[in-house]
Order: structure tokens, then C-alpha cells, then sequence
């Protein structure tokens, strides 16, 4: 990526199932959902494909259970790269809930970094 116009930082959990997609996804949603880029399109001549979105997803536990295609389909548009670090946090939360599809009380949280520019 040449030009860098921002960067957002993201948090998401999933509270029950344990499942790092999940979260990861509720993640880059946090760090891009207040946000507008109109002049983005400007800059990439108007072809929003030409847009660079690189992600970088600090994970508890189970990295490589992240569904890195799940994690592109958050975002409508650009040239979307995901990278996936050790970090985040797992947390018991005392209760397991088989119909919620738990294996144990871990509550797994995902930190997302979005980085935009063309």
C-alpha cells in the first residue's frame, strides 16, 4: 500500500461457540461501521476496486480456524488482505450453553486493525 489514509481499531467477541470467525468479523465491523471515505473515490479514479484494505487480526486461540474469505466479505469493496497475529483475549464468563453452541465458558476476543489507502 503506497498511501495509507487511515487506520481504524476494532474489538469484537463472541460471547458463546468459541468461534474466532465470529468474532474477527464483529472486530472489522467495529472499526469501519461509523466510518465514510467519499474522497477515496477521487483518489482511486473513481474504480473503488482499486481501493487497499489490509486487516490485521490479533487472535486468542484457534488463528487457524479464522476464515479469512468470511473476513474479505465484511467489506463491500477493495483489495482486501488479511493477516492474523497472536493477541486478543480469552476470558471465562462462568457459563456454558450447549444450544449456544459452547464447548467450554471462553468468551474469545478478536482486536482488528483496518488499514485504507490506494
Amino acid at each position: 500500500m503506497d498511501h495509507v489514509m487511515f487506520i481504524e481499531l476494532g474489538m469484537g467477541a463472541d460471547l458463546h461457540g468459541q468461534d474466532v470467525t465470529k468474532a474477527a468479523c464483529r472486530a472489522v465491523r467495529n472499526a469501519i461501521e461509523r466510518n465514510s471515505l467519499p474522497g477515496m473515490r477521487t483518489l482511486v479514479g473513481g474504480d473503488s476496486s482499486r481501493m487497499k484494505v489490509h486487516v490485521r487480526l490479533a487472535v486468542p486461540d484457534d488463528a487457524d480456524k479464522v476464515d479469512h474469505d468470511a473476513v474479505r466479505a465484511v467489506f463491500p469493496y477493495g483489495q482486501v488482505t488479511v493477516e492474523v497475529v497472536p493477541g486478543g483475549m480469552v476470558t471465562p464468563s462462568g457459563v456454558v450453553l450447549p444450544d449456544k453452541g459452547d464447548r467450554n465458558d471462553l468468551i474469545y476476543i478478536v482486536n482488528a486493525a483496518v488499514t485504507v489507502g490506494y
